[in-house]
Parts: structure tokens; sequence; C-alpha cells
């Protein structure tokens, strides 16, 4: 079995809740918010595969996949406050709902928005940590 770092995955995850606070509150627009999870993407890919020494997809795909569960559950769970600053995601949601509330179908997609970025973030890293220089006996090679 595969030793992960797990200090490491719960510390890079935690912009994870930060930005589903943040865009809660409509702190982050919806229309920068996919921004926000490109750069944090990026960071966090570079971060990790910088300090494992293997396993590198799985840990960019545990934390991408930490990252973004935990900002849509915190959207979905308050969801009459993410709505209620968020105006812009109102008007997304005027068409037929198909009798499912908001909340309801945020926490049905998380599940495949998680397993879609955990995917991407565990790719990142991979390659990231692929692509490090390697030192070995103090040269690099």
């Amino acid at each position: 079995m595969r030793k992960y770092d797990w200090s490491l995955i719960l510390v890079m995850s935690i912009p994870g809740p930060v930005i589903g606070v943040l865009t809660l509150y409509g702190i982050i627009p919806l229309r920068a918010e996919r921004w926000f999870w490109l750069a944090i993407s990026i960071v966090t890919a570079v971060t990790v595969a910088r300090r494992v020494d293997g396993a590198a997809f799985g840990h960019g795909a545990l934390v991408g996949l930490l990252l973004v569960v935990t900002a849509k559950l915190i959207q979905a769970i308050w969801a009459g406050t993410y709505t209620a600053h968020n105006p812009a995601l109102l008007e997304k949601l005027s068409g037929p709902s198909d009798g499912v509330q908001f909340q309801y179908r945020m926490l049905m997609i998380v599940p495949f928005i998680g397993i879609a970025n955990a995917f991407v973030v565990g790719l990142m890293t991979h390659f990231t940590f692929k692509a490090r220089p390697r030192v070995r006996n103090g040269r690099d090679e």
C-alpha cells in the first residue's frame, strides 16, 4: 500500500472551503470563480509535485477531490445564502428545475465535479512531478 502524506493533502485542501465561503457570500463573483480554481489547481499541482517522493497522481487527486467537494458542499448546504448573494445564479436557474430544489441538484453534482477535478489535478501533479529535475548524490540528472 502506498503511503500518503495526509498532512500535505489536508493543508493543500484548505483553499477549498475558503473559496466555498467566499463564493457563498458573493465576494468572489460567479464569473471569476473558474479563474480562482485554475490558479489554485496549478499552485496545488506544483506544490504537491515538489513535496512528494512518489504517488504524485494519488496525492494530487486526493487534494483535487477535497478542494472541490468541500467548496461545493458549503455552497449546497447554505444554498439560500449562496443564491441570495449571487443574483446571476438566479438568472441561470430561471429555467425548469424538473421539480428538484437547487440545494439537492447541487448535492447531486458534487461527486461528479469532485471526481473530474480529482482527475485533472492528479494529472497536473503527475506530469509536474515527472518534469521536475531529479537530484541524486548532489547532482542534477
